[in-house]
């Protein structure tokens, strides 16, 4: 005992000196309680040493309370203390030595509970936590045996207790992991994969966005990216809450240069990197480094430009803007430009039409190469290329709207002038392709195709237009056109009409002088509507046309001969672009037509009217499928199917006669783009008619090749069909003068071979020349039969008119060249000549044609857009015929002044200026063999968009 008392009162001797009060007191606290001690006073010595510890913490007066409690025997506060003591590393060897031996002496006299949590440093209570703490995890603590709850505490996490029972002389151990309690801090924002710190330079906690776990409190967060402006974040973290902050950080400014950009044409749209920027002249400001600038307008080859821009630096770009036509789809059913198409192809434009004012698509065609035009004062017929055979009804020239043929199936009849439409104010551009074409479209595609596209009204800024015209053989026209929606979303609708008297006079020569009865009438409408993939359109036309010819067999110039024609159409398109190397479509269709012709014919001196009728109906559906098969390279499949009624019932019939058709085709292209300067396109086409025999092939290869940078060359050769009509199987008239042939005609084929060459003399001038041949089997002609049945009455019988293929083939050799500057919109010269010579057959059999026609067109701005002048000139040659001398040269020239301005557009103009009176052979349904054409006539027109 006296060894312990001299082992505290040397730690007392040990105590610093403090000069201040405090430590004065501490030191005589600790005396009273050395006093105490010796005396065995334990309780009061207690009272000091912890009234000493308070003033000034020692660990020499933790040491005494230590042998205090020992010596009252309160084993396990002192055990605490000693242990309190252990755990302190700045204790001496000796006093730590004997430290550990006053444990090692209490161990077995008491119950030990060692606690670790995780974290460490957490408060220690045991059963209660208004007893205070025990100490700071890690602790080892004593306890009296028995039960016991041990309580952790630790600022930011939850409180963690356990139960367990200790043991007088056994040690028992419980260890915690303490929930920390968070709030979650979502940053969202701009730009992503920016970081988030604590400090402007701390370990980066998360990037954009992140998802992060702080404790509850405020808390200032540091975003930051290369090339942007950082910026803070105060969040006040809330425990156990999701908060939200949103960040949008600030582009720090990057150096700048400019770019001058000025066109050739004013107020192009120029595009930075894809996006538009302006309109020329410009100047552009843009950050340092590479960009691609892209210059264009309506109708321009876009000018494609990479300029580097560097800081405070200045450079000019000027665009060369070169005149391009539209893109053509009737050349292979996808959108190419007229180089790419493998075809011979003329592009009339919708500048052109609004300058020559074209009323009709006849008037369009007339000045385009290969083309010539018969009127018989009942339908307009187009000649291609030399051949316009009697009685053809255009069946050889197949005409689309919209890609969709208008031919009919009753007669195959394609109309051109205002049985077509009531005139061309909705349509943005006419596209003419040369040379068999059937592969696409199959029957009717024999000479060429030409596909009328309608304006795509809804891209245009004005959503309502009128337009009315007057002149023209007396006429007057009207049409109103209103569209909603946007490009994806979009209803057009249209209504026009046009009324004409005619001539005043018709001189018919031997046949007399017709005065009247040459007026016309026509109603129509369209509808084109789109949402999403789907398209769904449709036409319906109707013309009345008084004829003062004497058409099939009537009284020339009695009144009451008139024919009433009406076409119309429903489609609905699906197209779809899968992926880049898949794309489909599908379509179905509804078509109908109906003629009534009304004649007036004189039976025993007394005129009475009889009619004839004919017409069809027809269902159609396409699936169509295009797959990339690599870089290049794109094979097409198509199916059509059709299912055709028509009827007929002819002067003589009592009741019409019904017949049905059912159609089924399949269609294979390949396009090779091979090398930037060659394509080749290949392909077949197989069609089966449920009442021919025999099936009809399409085949057709071209090859489009750049031999040097301003030459292109086209190379085509295929075979085209035309089957026989409903008309053509069953037409008769009661067998007084026709009857349907007893063995069904085959279809009629021809097989092209061409070759043209265009060399571009400057980007806007080039010259163009192609040679062709044509070789035409199997012609499908009214003749007479020398065998078989015959017709008319039993006092008079005859052998009868019959449809029959032709055993002799015919040929056509032809050359036509171009010439056509164009470098602007409102700016045209366009020259052509063309020349064909038909051989094959006698020369008695061939159609009347021209072997020589020439073209010159040309269109001048007196002030851009406000007002243009064109002019038009088209001479053709006499046409031989073979039932008298040689008529129809001619030379016709048309002027007009058009323009357009905030939403007005006008035309004025005179076609056949000379007045010239010429005669054409007509092989038709008109009584005549020659009718006269139309002299000068004038027309007015404008337009007024809403």
């Amino acid at each position: 005992m006296r060894s312990r008392l001299h082992l505290a009162l040397a730690l007392a001797l040990a105590l610093p000196a403090f000069a201040d009060n405090t430590a004065d007191e501490a030191d005589i606290a600790f005396s009273l309680g050395n006093a105490h001690f010796v005396k065995r006073e334990f309780e009061p010595a207690l009272a000091q040493y912890f009234l000493s510890f308070r003033l000034v913490p020692n660990k020499n007066v933790l040491f005494n309370i230590a042998r205090c409690y020992e010596a009252l025997d309160r084993l396990d506060e002192a055990y605490r203390y000693y242990h309190d003591l252990s755990v302190d590393p700045s204790l001496a060897a000796d006093d730590a030595r004997d430290v550990k031996v006053a444990l090692a002496r209490l161990a077995p006299k008491v119950a030990l509970v060692t606690v670790t949590t995780t974290p460490p440093g957490a408060e220690l209570f045991v059963d209660r936590q208004d007893l205070g703490s025990r100490g700071q995890t890690p602790q080892t603590i004593a306890v009296a045996p028995g039960a016991h709850t041990l309580f952790t505490v630790l600022t930011g996490h939850r409180t963690a207790s356990a139960r367990l029972t200790a043991q007088k002389g056994k040690e028992a151990k419980e260890s915690f992991s303490l929930e920390r309690i968070v709030g979650t801090v979502k940053l969202v924002g701009t730009p992503e994969g920016a970081a988030v710190r604590d400090t402007a330079d701390g370990p980066e906690l998360g990037r954009l966005p992140a998802t992060l776990a702080f404790p509850p409190g405020q808390r200032l967060l540091v975003v930051s990216a290369k090339g942007y402006l950082p910026s803070q974040v105060l969040v006040d973290v809330k425990p156990d809450v999701a908060v939200t902050a949103k960040v949008s950080l600030v582009e720090k400014p990057k150096p700048t240069g400019k770019v001058v950009v000025t066109a050739s044409r004013d107020n192009a749209v120029v595009r930075v990197d894809g996006k538009d920027s302006g309109f020329t002249p410009v100047v552009l400001t843009l950050v340092e480094g590479r960009h691609a600038i892209e210059v264009t307008t309506e109708e321009v080859e876009p000018h494609l430009e990479s300029v580097d821009v560097a800081e405070g630096s200045e450079t000019r770009l000027f665009a060369v803007l070169h005149y391009a036509p539209p893109k053509v789809n009737a050349a292979s059913k996808s959108a190419l430009t007229v180089d790419q198409a493998p075809a011979s192809v003329t592009v009339i434009t919708r500048e052109e039409l609004r300058a020559f004012g074209y009323q009709t698509l006849a008037e369009a065609l007339q000045a385009v190469r290969g083309i010539f035009l018969t009127d018989d004062r009942i339908y307009t017929y187009i000649g291609i290329r030399g051949f316009s055979p009697a009685g053809d009804f255009n069946t050889r020239v197949l005409i689309l709207y919209d890609g969709h043929p208008m031919n009919d199936v009753w007669a195959g009849q394609g109309f051109a002038g205002h049985d077509f439409d009531v005139d061309l104010s909705e349509v943005d551009h006419l596209e003419v392709v040369r040379g068999p074409t059937s592969i696409l479209f199959g029957t009717g595609a024999f000479f060429g195709v030409i596909n009328v596209v309608p304006r795509n009204r809804v891209s245009e800024k004005d959503h309502v237009e009128a337009v009315a015209g007057v002149g023209g053989q007396r006429g007057a026209k009207a049409r109103v056109t209103g569209s909603v929606g946007e490009a994806e979303r979009s209803l057009l609708l249209s209504a026009g009409a046009f009324q004409a008297k005619g001539a005043e006079l018709t001189d018919l020569g031997s046949a007399g002088l017709v005065v009247g009865r040459d007026g016309e009438r026509t109603l129509g409408a369209s509808l084109r509507a789109r949402y999403g993939d789907f398209t769904l359109s449709g036409t319906v036309n109707q013309r009345r046309k008084e004829v003062p010819v004497g058409a099939l067999g009537s009284v020339v110039g009695a009144p009451g001969t008139e024919y009433l024609d009406a076409r119309g159409y429903g489609e609905l398109r699906w197209a779809k672009t899968v992926s880049d190397t898949l794309s489909v479509g599908a379509r179905l269709s509804y078509d109908a037509s109906r003629y009534h012709g009304a004649l007036a014919e004189d039976v025993n001196g007394v005129i009475s009217r009889v009619s004839e009728y004919g017409g069809g109906d027809w269902f159609g559906l396409e699936l169509r499928g295009g797959y990339r098969l690599f870089e290049g390279n794109t094979l097409s499949l198509s199916l059509e199917g059709q299912g055709q009624k028509t009827y007929q019932q002819p002067i003589g019939l009592s009741a019409p006669e019904p017949h049905t058709r059912l159609l089924f085709s399949g269609t294979v292209l390949d396009e090779w783009q091979l090398h930037e300067r060659a394509f080749v396109q290949a392909g077949l086409r197989v069609d089966k008619y449920s009442d021919l025999d025999s099936l009809a092939f399409s085949p057709r290869a071209a090859v489009v090749v750049r031999p040097y940078r301003n030459g292109l060359s086209k190379l085509v050769a295929g075979q085209a069909f035309r089957a026989p009509t409903t008309y053509e199987l069953y037409y008769n008239d009661a067998n007084l003068t026709q009857r349907a042939p007893l063995t069904a005609p085959k279809p009629e084929t021809i097989t092209t071979f061409e070759l043209e060459h265009s060399h571009d003399l400057s980007p806007e001038l080039r010259l163009t020349g192609g040679a062709y041949y044509n070789l035409i089997s199997g012609l499908v002609e009214l003749d007479t039969a020398t065998t078989g049945p015959l017709c008319g009455t039993p006092e008079a019988q005859a052998y009868c008119l019959v449809f029959s293929n032709s055993l002799k083939p015919v040929t056509a050799l032809g050359a036509e060249a171009q010439l056509r500057w164009q470098p602007g919109r409102f700016t045209l010269v366009d020259a052509t000549y063309s020349f064909v010579v038909l051989a094959g057959v006698p020369q008695a059999e061939l159609p009347a044609y021209p072997a020589h026609l020439a073209s010159l067109r040309a269109m001048v701005p007196l002030k851009e857009g406000f007002a243009r002048l064109s002019g038009q000139l088209t001479w053709q040659s006499a046409r031989k015929d073979p039932l008298g001398p040689s008529v129809g040269e001619s030379l016709l020239i048309n002027l007009g002044l058009s323009g357009e301005m905030h939403g007005f557009r006008y035309f004025a103009g005179v076609r056949n200026l000379l007045d010239e009176r010429y005669l054409l052979p007509v092989a038709t349904e008109a009584g005549v063999p020659v009718v006269p054409q139309y002299g000068r006539s004038f027309w007015l027109e404008a337009a007024a968009r809403f």
